[in-house]
């Protein structure tokens, strides 16, 4: 796309996952040749055309859902709400998106059958951030009282701890134009187990 909208869920807000090339290397049976030609066209061209045939065997693995902020929103809010659960975004996105595929998670909303709860297929949503990052958007979402309660509650200690940690200025690695890739390695992996050394008191083996 030559434009993105961007979201509520900041990770998502990318056009070409990090990952995308593992998915279509397994999607076509390792086959590293087409997938690295597939890349150098991406490379070139900033876009893929699949065929048909591609597109058929993705759908036979994969089902996706759109989902929109007041949704992540709405369905962070119902997380905290019936499962105590403290989501991040990113998550709230999963929890969403399983509902709008037809898994049940929450309770009944508006004209929604009680009865097709216990019918609904049973699904595993694995949550890979901490809404700790993300205090703008779950404040969004939860309002100032939800934040302070999810502080108070549920905050992980060791994040707490860096909050009032000093913060460190950045470092910045420079490449001398004389320099070999040999001795430039070895002159930043010098100065990365100084820093070790010297900020946090430890050897590097």
């Amino acid at each position: 796309s030559n434009e993105m909208i961007k979201t509520m869920s900041d990770a998502i807000n990318v056009q070409m996952p990090y990952n995308f090339e593992r998915l279509l290397f397994y999607l076509t049976g390792q086959n590293h040749g087409l997938v690295n030609g597939w890349m150098k066209t991406v490379d070139s061209t900033n876009k893929l055309d699949l065929d048909k045939t591609w597109h058929e065997k993705l759908r036979q693995e994969f089902r996706s859902a759109r989902i929109t902020d007041e949704e992540m929103c709405n369905a962070m809010k119902r997380a905290r709400d019936e499962l105590s659960f403290f989501a991040d975004p990113h998550t709230s996105v999963a929890l969403s998106a399983a509902e709008k595929l037809g898994y049940r998670l929450f309770q009944p909303l508006g004209d929604e059958e009680e009865s097709s709860i216990g019918t609904a297929p049973v699904v595993a949503i694995m949550a890979t951030a901490s809404p700790c990052k993300f205090e703008e958007t779950v404040t969004a979402a939860l309002g100032k009282d939800g934040w302070d309660d999810y502080f108070e509650k549920s905050f992980p200690e060791n994040a707490k701890d860096l909050l009032d940690t000093e913060e460190m200025p950045p470092t910045l690695y420079r490449w001398d134009k004389d320099m070999s890739l040999d001795d430039v390695q070895k002159v930043w992996e010098h100065h990365s187990r100084e820093i070790i050394r010297t900020k946090f008191d430890c050897q590097v083996g």
